[in-house]
């Protein structure tokens, strides 16, 4: 007998109770589906909605902050309108005060004229005036004081040949600055304006000799005799083998002081090697050998070295930078060639004369002889207007 035989009643009943209730949830379950595929359009359109919705809330937040732009532009706009406006303004009133200030400058420009044209005319008379005055007094000192004025003319050209002549040959500012003083008060105190020209000339020229570099000439010839008067105390170079002075003795050898009789072959050899040390002496210098001057020639040279300075001496009275110069350089040359150079006194003799070279004793020289010429000329003019 199968299984199925042995179900009971009870239990095909609820096999079928099962079946039923499989079916039945079959069928809510179709229904379910079917009331949520009806519901899904409503879905969709709340969806929409709050599309729409949200679309609308972000639109008007945007017309919004666009509303509130556009008003802040408008509102710089207006402000941007009412400075530029206001620059407007200034800029006309500037261009106002430039059109002032303009005519006011061609105002002025034409006053400057004016005046200028005035003081041109004004200048024009007080010059016609003056040469006026100028020809009256010249004729008035002419009639009353003719000779003495002439006579004082006379000296003035005579004291400025004489500047010209001690400053071009003699090159002696000093006397020449005197002589154009002296001419400068002689032109003065013939009282005549006329010689005003020459007196402004004589000025410039005096001005000129102020300003040359005063050379002390007796200071410098001062030094120089005194450097020659040293001359003969500097110590030359003694080098290599020099002949003994006749004070130097020859002293006996022990030999030649013991023997006090008869002749032998070594008292001579001894009384030879005697005489020959005291004849030579031998210097070692770090130079090279050379032989002593003999005393003629110590002599010739230091006699020498003084005509050096000596002819220094008369070049510095006669302005002559070169051979000045020359004379002093050969005397250093001397002084460092033939005498001690480690000496004291050697190093400053020689100092000494090189800082006399760099001296300037010949300045440029100004030309002085326009006031000359032109109070030749003057004199020429009135000597004819007076013969006339």
């Amino acid at each position: 007998m199968s299984d199925k035989e042995h179900l009971s009643d009870a239990d095909i009943a609820g096999g079928e109770a099962d079946f039923e209730d499989a079916i039945e949830g079959e069928v809510v379950s179709e229904s379910g589906q079917r009331r949520t595929l009806n519901r899904l359009p409503l879905i969709l359109a709340a969806l929409a909605l709050l599309a729409v919705a949200a679309g609308l809330l972000f639109g008007y937040r945007y017309w919004s902050e666009m509303k509130q732009t556009l008003a802040g532009l408008d509102s710089a706009l207006q402000r941007a309108n009412q400075e530029q406006t206001r620059l407007a303004g200034e800029l006309r009133q500037a261009q106002q005060a430039a059109q002032t200030q303009q005519q006011e400058i061609e105002a002025q420009k034409t006053a400057l004229a004016e005046q200028h044209k005035r003081l041109l005319e004004t200048r024009e008379a007080s010059q016609k005036a003056g040469d006026q005055l100028y020809h009256s007094l010249e004729e008035i000192q002419t009639r009353l004081g003719g000779k003495e004025s002439r006579w004082r003319a006379a000296e003035a050209e005579y004291l400025l040949r004489v500047a010209n002549h001690r400053l071009t040959l003699m090159g002696d500012p000093t006397t020449a600055l005197e002589a154009l003083k002296s001419a400068d008060e002689r032109l003065g105190a013939t009282g005549d304006p006329g010689w005003a020209p020459v007196r402004e000339m004589i000025a410039r020229e005096i001005t000129q000799l102020k300003a040359l570099p005063t050379v002390d000439q007796a200071g410098i010839s001062a030094e120089l005799a005194a450097l020659s008067s040293q001359v003969d105390k500097l110590p030359l170079q003694d080098e290599g083998v020099s002949l003994a002075g006749h004070g130097e003795g020859s002293s006996e050898s022990p030999a030649a002081s013991a023997a006090d009789d008869g002749f032998s072959l070594t008292r001579v050899l001894d009384d030879f090697w005697q005489g020959f040390k005291s004849m030579m002496v031998i210097r070692h210098h770090d130079r090279p050998v050379s032989a002593m001057l003999p005393p003629e020639q110590r002599y010739f040279l230091i006699q020498n070295l003084r005509l050096k300075l000596e002819a220094a001496k008369a070049a510095l009275m006669g302005r002559n930078q070169t051979l000045y110069a020359d004379n002093l350089d050969s005397a250093a040359d001397w002084v460092a060639t033939y005498f001690e150079a480690g000496d004291p006194a050697v190093t400053g003799f020689r100092s000494q004369i090189e800082a006399l070279a760099k001296r300037q004793i010949a300045p440029a020289l100004p030309d002085i002889s326009a006031s000359l010429r032109a109070l030749q000329e003057r004199r020429r003019a009135l000597s004819e207007g007076a013969e006339r």
